[in-house]
């Protein structure tokens, strides 16, 4: 069901700062003002909705959007102009291929999906832009399907700009979003143990590449896509609680660093910070 379809106002929202009025943990709301974003995080599915609705009307577009187990979420929102756009959450697998269909019509692509939870009982959410490019996504994927659906995507002029990892740890499903790549050189990892991964990033470094898009899977595994693209001003953290997730984001906010993409399971957060 959309986001927007409800509003129990129990949150205000100005100039990008999240103001508890007693139904808001501190620990779960962050803000800064420059640039105007909100980023929340272990938010209920009714909180979800709230939110999304409040920071509408303030003139708020989702940049990301992440579920985890227990129907928690997490969300970054940019203060500015944006194309047209659509957020969902409670989705099942189906309705999420039938959303799809549905703004593909219109013009739409996802910009971020995410989905938790296994079988018929997995639960999607997703950030729709109207935008041009080609683009494709899929979900329900295996490791071997993820796998080979990134090489035949490389080897044609894509690349994989969102991804999340849902299931069971006995057998992981990934979903991701694969659009036209306008420049600059990209890889992908998936199942790797934190030791792993940041073995990873310290290689990946060394080649000029970083992490964009981070994971968290049901096995505590991760997946990643990693651009060449030059930036200079960026910060990664996995292994985080939630508060330390918190923590972190208040110290990167400190630097003028702010969250593009949130993603967490099982109560392990993943973060990827940029300079505003």
């Amino acid at each position: 069901m959309p986001t927007i379809s409800r509003i129990a106002a129990v949150t205000t929202v100005t100039a990008g700062v999240v103001i508890s009025t007693a139904a808001v943990s501190p620990a779960h709301a962050e803000a800064t003002a420059t640039p105007a974003f909100v980023a929340y995080h272990a938010a209920s599915a009714g909180r979800q909705t709230t939110y999304a609705r409040t920071l509408k009307k303030q003139g708020y577009h989702p940049i990301t959007v992440n579920v985890s187990a227990g129907g928690r979420y997490a969300a970054v929102w940019v203060k500015g102009s944006s194309p047209a756009w659509a957020i969902y959450q409670g989705m099942s697998g189906p309705g999420y291929q039938s959303r799809f269909n549905e703004f593909a019509k219109k013009g739409y692509q996802p910009i971020s999906v995410s989905a938790t939870g296994s079988g018929s009982g997995a639960v999607f959410a997703a950030v729709f832009e109207k935008k041009s490019g080609k683009h494709f996504a899929r979900h329900g994927l295996t490791a071997r399907q993820f796998a080979s659906v990134n090489q035949k995507a490389a080897s044609t002029g894509y690349t994989l700009s969102s991804v999340d990892v849902y299931g069971s740890a006995a057998s992981p499903r990934y979903v991701g979003v694969w659009t036209a790549n306008t420049g600059g050189g990209w890889y992908y990892t998936y199942g790797k143990t934190a030791k792993q991964h940041e073995a990873e990033v310290a290689k990946r470094l060394r080649q000029g590449f970083r992490p964009t898009q981070v994971a968290v899977g049901p096995d505590g595994t991760y997946a990643a896509v990693w651009r060449k693209d030059g930036l200079r001003s960026w910060a990664h953290y996995i292994e985080m609680s939630s508060s330390g997730y918190q923590k972190r984001f208040d110290q990167q906010r400190a630097r003028g660093l702010y969250p593009v993409q949130v993603n967490s399971e099982s109560g392990r957060y993943a973060a990827v910070f940029v300079k505003t």
